[in-house]
């Protein structure tokens, strides 16, 4: 499997209590300085579908922006996790 093919779609299956450390070019596009180590914790997200508004839980930090909200994976790293690049899961 090619390093292009690995990573289309949620390609690391990032999950509630994965520690990430956050690389320099990663930093360069979420915001979050580079080295610094972040959990990733049970984030809560209004879902709109057309019919009905549910939440659902996802792999989230908590926003510095908005107090008391949180930011999913997705929106910190891409909906495709394209800017994850040099930031590494760590164990």
């Amino acid at each position: 499997m090619t390093q292009e093919t690995k990573k289309k779609g949620n390609w690391l299956n990032l999950k509630i209590g994965d520690k990430i450390k956050i690389g320099e070019k990663s930093a360069l596009t979420t915001g979050i300085r580079s080295g610094k180590i972040i959990k990733l914790i049970k984030g809560y997200f209004d879902f709109e579908n057309g019919l009905y508004c549910e939440t659902q839980i996802a792999p989230a930090v908590k926003s510095k922006e908005y107090p008391g909200e949180y930011e999913s994976i997705y929106h910190l790293f891409g909906n495709d996790l394209e800017e994850f690049l040099d930031s590494e899961i760590i164990e």
